[in-house]
């Protein structure tokens, strides 16, 4: 398995000494003079804030203040309902990452299987630590979901144990940039519902939700039609959604409707975080709960985002199309996926070329959230006459 970490150094390293050095190897937004993040309110921020706010220790939990407004800025028009109908807390985690590796510790027995896709992030990182296997189900089924074979995956691994932890990245999946349809997203609660003699770890990582050019926290009002055998895990990625990236800033949303699933939930974060990490920077808890205070300044800036983020995928989509390379199915967000029967050797002709992208089992990951569109000009025409028809 390739370290991404590793290949955005190498690229970075690359670009010091050669400027025509393409570096679309991670997922971070870069705007389009090169500078990080991109958010100027977040920079402002930084700049201004009162070191005696950040230097203490955070709460373990993240605090009651960051708990709430976790929960309601992630829910939003939706809070109101999933309260009255169900239970539903929250834990400050170090970024998503850390959500993701606490629910496969805290709920993965060792030796069991969770179920993903096969075409998908590092997930297997962090199921390695909690000795867990991996369990896929093909993620596609012509430009759409492939919802029979994860039906088909669930089924036979829910004969195999009691407890299955299902993992969906959505909206803005990484690695291909595909965003579930409400009626896709319908039709997965559907089928989770259907397994009342199991226990549903269903960890839902919405790292990008904010970067989604539609809104898809509509699929939030579906939650409450999940059955009490499914507890939710909301996975959300504070350091993607503010451009904090070393700042590791997340939390864990706990729902469902079994109230004794959410009392456990708090119960088993405490233990786990306590002897994971103690607690998360308070740095990135003050400039969320300073955000939610008054969320127009940073709104705004993210639409910005948002704009720039549209028109770069739109052009390398576009200028694929010309240049006749394929991609695979994309709806929005940070990455785009070009397809390659041989992404290792792809990879590493690209590399003689100083193009650093990510290979992965089903092709070659674009991270068009670090290049401009000056970047991306050309670019899929230069890939396309670097791979051939391999």
């Amino acid at each position: 398995m390739i370290d991404i970490i590793s290949v955005s150094k190498a690229a970075t390293l690359s670009k010091s000494k050669y400027p025509d050095t393409i570096n679309a190897s991670i997922g971070m937004f870069y705007d389009e003079t090169g500078k990080i993040g991109g958010i100027p309110y977040v920079r402002n921020f930084l700049k201004n804030i009162n070191a005696d706010s950040i230097l203490p220790y955070a709460s373990m939990d993240g605090g009651q203040l960051f708990r709430n407004n976790v929960i309601s800025w992630v829910l939003r028009d939706y809070e109101k309902d999933i309260r009255d109908t169900m239970f539903v807390d929250s834990f400050a985690t170090l970024g998503g990452s850390g959500s993701i590796s606490t629910t496969f510790s805290i709920y993965g027995n060792p030796g069991d299987a969770i179920l993903v896709s096969d075409n998908r992030w590092q997930y297997e990182r962090f199921a390695e630590v909690a000795k867990l296997n991996i369990f896929e189900h093909e993620l596609f089924d012509g430009d759409a979901f492939n919802l029979k074979d994860f039906e088909l995956k669930l089924d036979a691994l829910t004969k195999k144990q009691k407890q299955v932890i299902v993992v969906l990245n959505d909206p803005c999946h990484n690695p291909t940039g595909y965003t579930l349809s409400i009626s896709e997203f319908e039709k997965i609660v559907q089928i989770l519902n259907k397994y009342t003699q199991n226990q549903i770890v269903f960890l839902y990582d919405i790292a990008y939700l904010e970067y989604d050019f539609n809104d898809s926290r509509e699929k939030f009002k579906l939650i409450p039609e999940l059955k009490p055998h499914v507890l939710t895990i909301l996975a959300f990625s504070g350091s993607k959604t503010f451009g904090i990236y070393g700042f590791r800033m997340g939390a864990s949303i706990a729902i469902s409707k079994d109230e004794l699933k959410i009392k456990d939930f708090y119960n088993y974060m405490i233990k786990t975080v306590r002897g994971y990490w103690s607690s998360s920077p308070a740095i990135g808890i003050e400039l969320f709960n300073t955000v939610v205070d008054n969320p127009k300044p940073f709104l705004d800036d993210l639409n910005v985002i948002l704009d720039v983020s549209k028109k770069r995928a739109k052009l390398f989509i576009s200028e694929a199309k010309e240049a006749g390379l394929e991609t695979l199915p994309f709806r929005n967000g940070f990455y785009i996926m070009v397809a390659s029967k041989n992404p290792l050797k792809d990879y590493e002709k690209l590399l003689l070329h100083r193009i650093f992208v990510i290979p992965l089992r089903h092709g070659l990951r674009v991270a068009l959230s670090s290049l401009s569109l000056d970047d991306i000009k050309g670019l899929p025409r230069k890939i396309k006459n670097i791979l051939g028809d391999s």
